[in-house]
């Protein structure tokens, strides 16, 4: 009862004195106006046979989050069908997203779903090396996927970059992977949205964890 108490008071910014989280919390995560991209893109899904209620809230975050940084470069990490792939490229046509999926099935649906991205999408074997401003991840993916260390996430980030991890709270694993990271001395502000996690490695602002 404590901590929905607490992740209600910090939503609405309460005990919130970072002039940059108070801003994120209240733009970002807390945000309810709709975009117009997000009618869109439902149109699209329908058009395509998927049925909307496969787009989620997470996918309308993550729309959000690329927005609020003008991200260019986006690395997804577990990609899956490619609905989630769809949001994040859609605030802008500069927007490139390089898609790690390990699921033929899934990858089947998102090379078809992403078509109208034309050559803005990638799906590589094997990362670029190279870093980039947003980086999606899965708590869980890591755990048919050894390779996918906190390491490798760093490895394709600068000061700047910003990571999602999905599924924080899923099992035992996961929850030990996102506390890994909350301890990190390299991870400066988080924001625990149960189902999600938003790592900031900005290392201008203090080391900061809110729960919300």
């Amino acid at each position: 009862m404590l901590n929905l108490l607490q992740r209600k008071r910090t939503a609405k910014g309460f005990g919130v004195h970072s002039p940059f989280a108070f801003s994120f919390i209240r733009k970002v995560i807390t945000e309810k106006s709709p975009y117009y991209a997000y009618f869109d893109l439902k149109a699209h899904l329908s058009a395509l046979g998927i049925a909307t209620k496969e787009i989620s809230e997470f996918n309308r975050l993550s729309f959000r989050i690329v927005n609020f940084f003008g991200a260019k470069n986006v690395l997804e990490i577990g990609s899956g069908n490619g609905v989630n792939t769809l949001f994040v490229t859609a605030p802008s046509e500069e927007i490139s997203c390089c898609c790690i999926e390990t699921n033929a099935e899934k990858l089947a649906i998102a090379h078809e779903l992403l078509e109208i991205r034309n050559n803005r999408i990638q799906f590589p074997d094997v990362i670029p090396q190279r870093t980039y401003d947003v980086v999606f991840a899965d708590a869980v993916f890591g755990e048919t996927n050894p390779e996918w260390t906190m390491e490798k996430l760093f490895e394709h980030s600068c000061n700047e970059t910003c990571w999602v991890v999905r599924n924080i709270h899923k099992n035992k694993a996961a929850k030990a992977f996102w506390k890994s990271i909350k301890q990190d001395s390299r991870v400066r502000v988080t924001f625990d949205l149960q189902n999600c996690g938003i790592v900031i490695l900005n290392s201008s602002y203090h080391k900061l964890n809110y729960i919300l």
